[in-house]
């Protein structure tokens, strides 16, 4: 490759480039750096340079094959070899080399030609919607219907966009075009290339499918009906196998998958895992006397009655058995505070109490 300056990027353009684009390029570019229009005279000379290769088409062909802008006899672009000693002069020997045996392995290929090789699609991604339930419906479970909205591939032209495909004129259907180089003194070469007209694939779409309007997809409405079953976890997940929307990228189309989340709600209990907890805080006398107090958002018992027994110790907590989740059990911690007329009570009667406690 030649250490000169990219001609592509001289022009400020990509490789696969076209011959039009090339002239657009030029004409603003020349247009921009001409000398007497105060432009810089060595950059108008390279895209002067760049334009002269690269619009022509055998130049052209052997830039993007060598590297090389030099001609002459030295080895550039009308003869590469030129300078090699082949030892035979004009008329001598003729070999007619096919540059996809010489560089087959570099570039992937061979002499084998035709269409590229169609790879196998990946299954599409999956896709994750986050679904709010309340408590109630995490503890009994719940089917829940939801609507979808999905493009499918069109059932008239299965997702082609098409009736009918014809062969391309430009490959003649082989997927790739051939043209004649000479590499040098008595040297020929066949440059075979991917076919810019149907890029490889040998053939062209034909009459437009009039069911999906050319675009190969359809709009889909369609109804799934996501199970939570009693007792689910937070971020346990529904499964909708492949009902992502189709997509010409992938084999098939992913999965979509909806995570339980819990819903924003006032609650007097809360979840921990299969158990349930509730709080309450309760006076002196309810803790050496023992009362009751009553859970009112319990997801499976409304109003449901807690028995706090006497001498109930301040942060003790209560396990009240089989009341949580399914398989999980109701915890209930107490909080012991004195009310101010306990506290008075207290000191007043202290020396019975001492008498009482001995």
């Amino acid at each position: 490759m030649s250490g000169e300056e990219d001609l592509y990027k001289v022009l400020g353009l990509e490789r696969n480039a076209s011959g039009d684009e090339i002239r657009r390029a030029y004409k603003d570019l020349s247009r921009i750096h001409h000398p007497d229009k105060g432009g810089n005279e060595e950059i108008f000379k390279k895209v002067n340079r760049a334009n002269e290769i690269l619009s022509d088409p055998e130049k052209r062909q052997m830039y993007d094959l060598t590297g090389n802008t030099q001609e002459g006899g030295g080895g550039g672009v009308g003869h590469p070899f030129g300078g090699m000693p082949f030892g035979f002069g004009p008329g001598g020997f003729h070999m007619n080399v096919d540059i996809g045996d010489l560089f087959g392995n570099m570039f992937g290929g061979g002499r084998q030609g035709g269409p590229r090789r169609k790879v196998k699609k990946p299954i599409g991604p999956n896709k994750t919607h986050e679904l709010p339930l309340n408590l109630h419906d995490f503890y009994h479970g719940k089917k829940i219907s939801i609507n979808l909205n999905r493009q499918v591939f069109c059932d008239i032209c299965h997702g082609d966009g098409c009736m009918n495909w014809k062969t391309c004129d430009g490959c003649k259907g082989s997927g790739y075009t051939e043209s004649m180089i000479q590499m040098g003194p008595g040297m020929m070469a066949i440059n075979r290339g991917p076919c810019s007209t149907c890029h490889s694939e040998g053939r062209l779409r034909g009459t437009s499918c009039t069911g999906c309007e050319s675009k190969g997809l359809v709009n889909q409405q369609k109804t799934v009906e996501v199970e939570v079953k009693p007792g689910a976890s937070i971020n346990d997940c529904f499964t909708c196998k492949g009902m992502c929307s189709d997509d010409v990228e992938y084999e098939k189309p992913g999965d979509l998958v909806f995570r339980f989340v819990a819903a924003d709600e006032e609650l007097d209990v809360e979840r921990e895992g299969n158990n349930l907890r509730a709080r309450f805080t309760i006076s002196l006398k309810d803790a050496l006397l023992g009362c009751q107090r009553v859970i009112q958002s319990h997801p499976g018992q409304t109003n449901l009655n807690v028995d706090i027994p006497q001498g109930i110790q301040s942060c003790e907590t209560i396990r009240v058995k089989g009341m949580g989740m399914p398989g999980g059990d109701l915890l209930v911690m107490i909080t012991v505070i004195a009310n101010e007329a306990e506290k008075k009570a207290l000191e007043s009667h202290k020396a019975i109490l001492q008498s009482i406690f001995i």
